[in-house]
């Protein structure tokens, strides 16, 4: 037992020292502008809700510009721009502590600015594919500005694309264009969730020989809503049969619903629920390998648009009788009281083995002892077989003769046997 706990506080520890070393990644704040005064600007950068940190940074285009250390933990950071920070060619992002960085934006004074020599560029046209603006978290979006070629003597030289939020004049969402003799330019944007919605414009450079650097007038905005469908459950459940249920959205009714083996990018099963549910069944495959896992997938149509969920978690399915052996695949967590179980059973074997093997070696040991010992019964049995006991008893032999009776004289009388000198175990009996 004292193994056993000694295994088990063991992997107690590697899985609480595996879990505190995963890093999650803090999503990005947002990069606003609160005020300008005179010839500054104040930006605020804000984290989202529930986040915050004690340290926020503030970079111009990749250079780090200014740092500001809270001693408790807050949502949001103040930065002044003063000078020629306040110049619209600057694009700026932040961060706090470790976390993504924001959409870059450009300052703009609202309440000082120098009096135009000329106006400004006329605006350029912006476009996006697929028109409707509608795509699913993963989809790329496709935007086209392109500037009038009516009287334009000078062609531009950088276009920009930028996000507009609410209280702010834009913030760019991707890398600023630099184009040479044209007038137009694609940018490419892939949409990672309901962020990426709202209006986005579009906005060219021009540099005059007299003014400089000129932005033209933005385009009309274009509207992107990002349609992210709640990720649904897969469950394994007895309903007229064993069968797997796939739930989607409640919001999102009389989906098509899609059952996927893990690996294989084709369904094995469709499904058209009713306008009033938001779930599908699906039977159990009657053959498949032992450990298979399975995942659902539901989309539903948005007028011309149709909206795909992501992939559910992954159910794998148990044993099939059919099979002798199941290998059920891991799920990323390790089951302490499997690992128990396995290392108590092997403890348990271990000790079968050494009970089974000392009593074959004493019935071993037993038998041995026992043939030595017939085998010396034998041994002396036979020795004994070869000794005899011969009995000669001499009796008085009369011949008449004093003399010679003289001669016996002393010897014993016929009616006395002779025993006082046995004569036992001869090996050869002949007597001469």
């Amino acid at each position: 037992m004292s193994i056993c706990g000694y295994f088990l506080t063991a992997l107690i520890i590697l899985k609480q020292h595996f879990s505190a070393a995963e890093i999650s990644v803090l999503p990005a704040p947002t990069l606003i502008q609160k005020a300008a005064i005179d010839s500054s600007v104040e930006l605020i950068c804000l984290a989202p809700r529930g986040y915050g940190g004690l340290e926020f940074k503030l970079f111009k285009m990749r250079n780090l510009t200014q740092t500001v250390q809270h001693l408790t933990e807050k949502q949001r950071a103040r930065f002044m721009l003063r000078g020629k920070d306040t110049e619209k060619e600057n694009l700026y992002c932040c961060q706090y502590e470790n976390s993504m960085f924001s959409s870059y934006m450009q300052p703009e004074l609202k309440d000082f600015s120098p009096p135009p020599t000329s106006p400004s560029p006329p605006s350029p046209r912006l476009t996006v594919e697929p028109p409707s603006g509608h795509v699913t978290p993963g989809e790329t979006l496709s935007f086209h500005c392109q500037a009038p070629s009516d009287h334009q003597k000078h062609p531009p030289e950088t276009f920009l694309l930028l996000q507009k939020a609410k209280g702010t004049p834009g913030s760019m969402v991707a890398p600023a264009k630099l184009v040479s003799q044209s007038m137009e330019a694609h940018f490419s944007v892939k949409t990672m969730g309901r962020e990426d919605s709202g209006e986005y414009i579009c906005l060219y450079q021009l540099k005059l020989p007299k003014t400089g650097q000129v932005n033209s007038t933005a385009s009309q905005p274009v509207h992107i809503t990002v349609i992210e469908l709640p990720v649904p459950t897969l469950s394994l459940s007895q309903h007229e049969g064993e069968v797997l249920e796939c739930v989607g959205s409640p919001a999102y009714l009389q989906g098509f619903f899609s059952l996927f083996r893990v690996g294989v990018l084709s369904p094995e099963a469709n499904h058209q629920a009713s306008p009033t549910q938001h779930s599908a069944r699906f039977p159990v495959p009657t053959h498949y390998e032992p450990g298979a896992q399975y995942q659902c997938q539901y989309s539903v149509s948005l007028g011309n648009f149709w909206a795909y969920s992501k992939m559910s978690p992954p159910v794998t399915l148990p044993c099939n009788t059919g099979y002798p052996t199941c290998t059920h695949v891991s799920t990323g967590s390790t089951d302490l009281a499997v690992i128990v179980g396995s290392v108590s059973a092997g403890v348990l074997f271990l000790m079968v083995v050494s009970l089974l093997g000392f009593a074959v070696h004493r019935h071993i040991k037993n038998k041995s002892e026992r043939r030595r010992k017939r085998e010396q019964d034998k041994f002396w049995q036979h020795v004994h077989s070869k000794d005899h006991i011969v009995d000669l008893t001499l009796q008085r032999v009369d011949i008449g003769s004093e003399g010679f009776g003289g001669m016996l004289r002393g010897r014993p009388t016929d009616s006395e046997a002779i025993y006082d000198c046995p004569m036992t175990t001869f090996k050869n009996t002949s007597f001469y």
